[in-house]
């Protein structure tokens, strides 16, 4: 029999686990969470943290091939040393992590460290490494075991220096050449960061494009700074199989081409990532709902389980560290009695390539179906005197407006577009039309100037190029 009672117990420690935990202790719950691995899931440890790290140090190494430009001359063409990079992002997960436990404490949430297995009368087992076992029982149940990357079945994806998303973070030297598996958003930021350490890197993606959900435009424009810079992008590609060729990797592949083979010293996988249901093959024995592999739930993050919540990469949701955090709020707000539903109609992307890459709302082609009034401009970042000062002018930010001036989506590639993303998103969320955001003073000299020159171009009267259309009167 359990001799321990929650109001809450949360089965997983990322992004939406811990903010679910902290959310339902803000709202007087007593709160248990159970880990398996460690604080802070896939995403602090081996996911959006140390991948930012990584890809800050890549780009601060490829900066390094203009600053003659700036006028600093360096005494020796720059080294790059991979043990103390991946020091320094160890450094940096270690702090986030520390972070998330002292978060813990604060707000008096008990951590159960081991693999929590979850039945339906909201009873949680927890199996700890010794082998020893820990019951206690919830009054509500919130999961959280977040997702693990995706490894198709096929010949030599378990070979010799074959690694993943979650495994890739620790490598020993730099690769002299990496075979990249896949061309999204995971795939094609990692193809950057290695790329600008040293590696000769080549792309491999089964679809038409990369990058399937970015707008057209955008997608265009990436691939070819890509090309240029040196990384090799090859799609309707089909991987077979993967085999040792000596000391290499081969990779063949199929294709309306016939078939291909590359060569490389690794090969990434990084196709996808799938739901992680371990610990809960019980509740999924007991009937809890299902939908290709991962939970369904409804707007309130309810299963069909009386009790029992499910958020993250766990659901059919949109794979976001951020949205994750949203649902574990919404989640706890209702476990704890309070009505609170997730809306998925704003949702900033960001893809951390460099030049970044944000979107928000519809592309240009599902904007002109839904709309076919929308109107749809763009504004260079050559024409931002600050975009132009920092040597950052590749890209432009797009913004599709409807025909009552709400704006439909926006797209951003260039400096900072991942932050700059979430003044459209406010505006979006917020219901502002176009006048509004002219009306709002933007800073000068700033990249925030290219959101309001975007809105001014959408409505025909930009002030840093030449008009393309009538300026609407206001």
């Amino acid at each position: 029999m359990a001799n321990k009672h929650y109001d809450v117990a949360v089965i997983g420690s990322g992004p939406g686990g811990y903010v679910a935990a902290i959310r339902a202790a803000q709202l007087g719950a007593k709160v248990a969470i159970v880990e398996k691995q460690y604080l802070g899931g896939t995403c602090l440890n081996v996911g959006c943290i140390p991948s930012k790290a990584m890809l800050h140090v890549a780009e601060v190494l490829h900066s390094m091939d203009t600053v003659g430009d700036l006028g600093i001359e360096l005494a020796q063409p720059p080294t790059f040393n991979m043990s103390k990079a991946v020091a320094f992002k160890d450094k940096v997960v270690k702090r986030m992590t520390s972070g998330v436990g002292s978060l813990m404490k604060a707000n008096n949430i008990e951590v159960y460290d081991g693999l929590g297995t979850v039945d339906a009368s909201r009873t949680v087992s927890v199996q700890k490494e010794d082998g020893s076992h820990e019951e206690f029982e919830a009054d509500k149940v919130i999961l959280a075991t977040g997702s693990v990357p995706l490894i198709p079945p096929m010949p030599g994806v378990d070979g010799r220096n074959v690694i993943n998303s979650d495994t890739c973070w620790n490598l020993p030297s730099v690769p002299e050449s990496i075979i990249c598996v896949g061309g999204g958003v995971i795939g094609i930021e990692l193809a950057c960061m290695f790329s600008a350490i040293g590696s000769k890197v080549t792309v491999l993606e089964m679809l038409p494009n990369i990058l399937a959900p970015v707008d057209e435009e955008v997608r265009r424009l990436l691939v070819r700074i890509l090309t240029k810079r040196g990384i090799n992008i090859v799609t309707n590609a089909r991987v077979e199989s993967i085999e040792d060729d000596g000391e290499q990797k081969k990779v063949k592949t199929t294709s309306d081409k016939g078939e291909q083979t590359f060569n490389g010293e690794y090969v990434l996988m990084a196709v996808s990532r799938r739901a992680n249901t371990m610990g809960l093959e019980h509740l999924i024995e007991q009937g809890l709902d299902m939908d290709r592999g991962r939970v369904r739930v409804n707007e309130k993050m309810e299963t069909n389980l009386p009790g029992i919540y499910a958020i993250g990469d766990l659901t059919k949701g949109a794979g976001l560290a951020h949205v994750a955090s949203t649902e574990g709020e919404t989640a706890a707000d209702n476990a704890m009695g309070h009505e609170s539903h997730m809306n998925y109609d704003v949702v900033p992307n960001p893809i951390y390539t460099f030049p970044e890459i944000a979107f928000v709302g519809l592309n240009e082609a599902q904007a002109k179906e839904k709309d076919p009034e929308a109107r749809v401009e763009r504004f260079p970042w050559a024409a931002i005197g600050k975009a132009v000062a920092i040597g950052e002018t590749d890209g432009f930010t797009k913004v599709i407006r409807g025909k009552y001036g709400e704006i439909l989506g926006a797209h951003i590639i260039g400096p900072d577009a991942t932050n700059l993303i979430s003044e459209f998103s406010i505006a979006m969320h917020g219901e502002l039309t176009v006048d509004e955001i002219i009306d709002t003073i933007h800073p000068h000299p700033t990249l925030s100037e290219g959101i309001r020159e975007a809105i001014l171009t959408v409505e025909g009267r930009p002030i840093h190029i030449g008009p393309k259309q009538p300026a609407r009167a206001r």
